[in-house]
């Protein structure tokens, strides 16, 4: 843990640590982060459509809600770094995420000499930005290895909730854990001694113990939990990830055999890729060849999808549910980023169908243990 150099008659100098530590709860956090995000992009997209596009201002000023979303992110900056509170970070999420969408959603216009809001390069960019947050925050959710300095910030970072008499007895179970582990791997160092200490005051009688009071978050965890274990049965969860994956397969397969089975015609061909991107103001053959690719993408993936339920189907799961996730990472990192310049955001649906599927296949593959 500690770095230490030797100088001839001198005492070991010991020298800091800059490894940086995850934070506990990092990823509800970014959980909360990416759930204010994406509602913030989508209602405000919702309402002004709805509004037809309201601007407040007069005709030398107007207040764009990128401002909004600007003072939303200096407050959620200000928060850590003003209270110690744990409650902070989670405000600091929840405000973070609502000032990012606020101000990603106006992209069209920072990109553009004539500030178009509706550029249409803005829309894969905010997908591209929000997918971008999902990768870290899938990276930050997994399991952190349990170094004992890590587990010692944890150890921190569970003491607030002391001093705020809020430990409830599931978390000074979890601080207990903690605190006989980093015992038992820095025995005979200042961090042994020093969870020795902790652990002798958590086990004592000083400690206000809270009545186990679940959040809004924990109960609906709760509540899902005791129905998937009642009504989700293994079978019933492979079948529906079977039924979802063929589905998208086959609404994919059969756009590309239309479009193979017009390509023999050009003109019919041209006629239909151009109806195919009518809605853009700007056509260009860059366009065209961009939905071209778009167009056998989606087709491959589809295969893909559809190949993934028939193993399913015949009981390979491994396999079957291994090339389904393929495939929707595909369909979402590539064709999706294609189809939201060409339809904008049309395609939020089928993209939060995909990530719903994906998100459902990797919980089915953490909770059987299917690796």
């Amino acid at each position: 843990m500690v770095k230490l150099s030797f100088r001839s008659g001198m005492k070991p100098i010991i020298r800091a640590i800059l490894k940086p530590v995850q934070r506990k709860g990092a990823g509800r956090y970014l959980q909360l982060n990416l759930l204010s995000f994406a509602a913030s992009v989508s209602l405000t997209r919702i309402l002004l459509e709805l509004t037809g596009y309201p601007q407040l201002g007069n005709e030398t000023l107007h207040i764009a809600h990128v401002l909004y979303g600007g003072i939303l992110l200096y407050i959620s900056s200000l928060l850590p770094l003003i209270y110690a509170n744990r409650r902070a970070y989670t405000w600091s999420s929840v405000l973070s995420g609502l000032g990012v969408g606020l101000f990603i959603d106006e992209v069209g216009k920072f990109i553009t000499q004539n500030n178009d809001y509706f550029f249409p390069a803005a829309a894969p960019i905010i997908y591209a930005f929000f997918l971008t947050s999902v990768l870290v925050y899938t990276k930050v959710a997994k399991e952190a290895p349990l170094d004992t300095r890590s587990e010692f910030y944890a150890v921190l970072e569970s003491l607030k909730d002391v001093i705020d008499h809020d430990m409830d007895p599931e978390e000074q179970s979890e601080l207990k854990r903690r605190l006989k582990r980093i015992k038992k791997k820095a025995l005979g160092t200042d961090l042994g001694f020093l969870s020795d200490q902790i652990l002798e005051f958590v086990d004592s009688e000083y400690i206000h113990i809270a009545p186990d009071d679940p959040s809004l978050l924990d109960k609906a965890k709760i509540w899902f939990d005791s129905f998937e274990e009642r009504w989700l049965s293994r079978r019933r969860l492979r079948l529906f990830l079977t039924m979802a994956v063929l589905l998208l397969g086959l609404g994919a397969s059969i756009r590309l055999v239309y479009f193979l089975g017009t390509a023999g015609d050009p003109v019919l061909f041209e006629s239909i890729l151009r109806e195919r991107v009518a809605g853009l103001s700007v056509v260009t053959s860059a366009v065209l060849f961009w939905a071209v690719i778009q167009w056998v993408m989606e087709g491959l993936v589809g295969l893909i999808l559809l190949t993934s339920a028939a193993l399913l189907i015949f009981g390979r799961e491994k396999n079957g549910l291994g090339l389904g996730s393929i495939g929707l990472v595909i369909s979402l990192v590539g064709v999706n980023l294609i189809q939201f310049y060409i339809d904008q955001f049309s395609t939020v649906t089928k993209a939060f169908i995909q990530f719903l599927v994906l998100f459902a296949i990797y919980h089915y593959q953490r909770r059987f243990r299917i690796r």
